[in-house]
């Protein structure tokens, strides 16, 4: 499809901000079943490629393929699943190429998502990536009149859940506990009213919670957006050429949960976590924890204490995407080859 420079232009680009097992993946599942919305993969291309391209108003060729290139060295995962074929990426950046600039060039890349879909009624993106919790001023410096939407899960069940599924290259819930801190503690550099959600009334009430999305995106809320039984499989299916039958095994696994309907189970598993871990939890959390309405089960009798695991969480997340994101695009696309040689290996 040829949109017009005003198409693109109308187009809105909002965020959901979360972190891991936080029900994000059924939420974007959701979304994208309403035709009016695009919840593209966790990809931060448009962040990593500003200072490259966001002054740029008139694009060569040269320039199309320096920035097709570029998101496609720089993307993370899951390319072949939920991207477009390279050819058919640069023939519609061609196309544009006479009313291209940042803005435009990003909400085409967006639009190059899930290519089963139909975008002829897309009005709205709403770009779903972890890492952009520790990049809110520079994104709203990309995108000045965006909306954000902050989806959180209690620490508690938080922790469990990553502990199941192995997440973070440290499953120690004092480091789980400050990542989760530090992350939520990010909501202050939000400069405009932004749209809590929480798992747990998602997984209880999903159509009320997606009736409330659709009402702060300004899109209306459709009854398909509830059918999910067999949508993931189904791009599964259309996509199993392109992948590897191994990897094909492991997302399958993975994301599961996306075949089945929200439900309540796994709300306060926390439960399980041994009192004195519990404590130490809350005693770290106890902030956000309350801003966003979650009820402190102890009585907070343990002082937060000088952690080493609290260093490890702001270096695993904060000062390594702010260091990343401060190197020229040039290293970042060196290391995004030599990683890949290293897992052709």
């Amino acid at each position: 499809m040829q949109w017009t420079n005003r198409q693109l232009d109308e187009i809105e680009v909002h965020f959901l901000l979360c972190t891991e097992r936080t029900g994000s993946s059924l939420l974007s599942l959701m979304l994208n079943l309403n035709e009016e919305i695009l919840c593209p993969s966790e990809e931060p291309f448009a962040l990593y490629l500003f200072k490259e391209y966001g002054n740029l108003k008139i694009w060569t060729e040269n320039d199309i393929l320096r920035f097709s290139d570029s998101v496609f060295e720089l993307f993370e995962k899951n390319r072949e699943l939920y991207f477009s074929p390279k050819s058919t990426f640069i023939k519609c950046l061609r196309e544009h190429s006479e009313i291209l600039n940042f803005e435009r060039a990003v909400k085409l890349t967006y639009l190059h998502f899930l290519d089963i879909k139909d975008k002829t009624k897309v009005k709205v993106i709403v770009d779903k990536q972890i890492k952009y919790f520790f990049h809110l001023k520079e994104i709203q410096e990309i995108f000045p009149s965006s909306r954000f939407m902050v989806l959180v899960r209690d620490v508690r069940d938080n922790i469990v859940s990553k502990q199941n599924r192995q997440l973070n290259w440290n499953q120690n819930p004092t480091f789980l506990a400050h990542l989760w801190q530090d992350t939520y503690a990010q909501c202050i550099h939000l400069k405009k009213p932004f749209l809590t959600l929480k798992y747990e009334d998602f997984v209880q009430a999903p159509q009320q919670s997606l009736e409330t999305i659709c009402e702060f995106i300004n899109v209306k809320f459709h009854p398909e957006m509830l059918k999910t039984e067999g949508v993931f499989e189904n791009l599964l299916e259309q996509k199993k050429h392109l992948l590897d039958s191994k990897f094909l095994k492991h997302i399958r696994d993975f994301h599961r949960g996306l075949s089945q309907q929200p439900n309540a189970n796994k709300i306060g598993q926390y439960k399980q976590l041994p009192t004195k871990t519990l404590k130490l939890v809350e005693t770290i959390c106890q902030k956000e924890l309350s801003t966003f309405g979650y009820e402190i089960q102890s009585s907070l009798a343990i002082k937060p204490k000088f952690s080493f695991y609290r260093v490890m969480a702001l270096m695993y997340r904060r000062y390594l995407l702010h260091f990343y994101l401060a190197i020229p695009l040039s290293i970042k696309l060196f290391i995004k080859r030599i990683r890949k040689r290293k897992e052709q290996v």
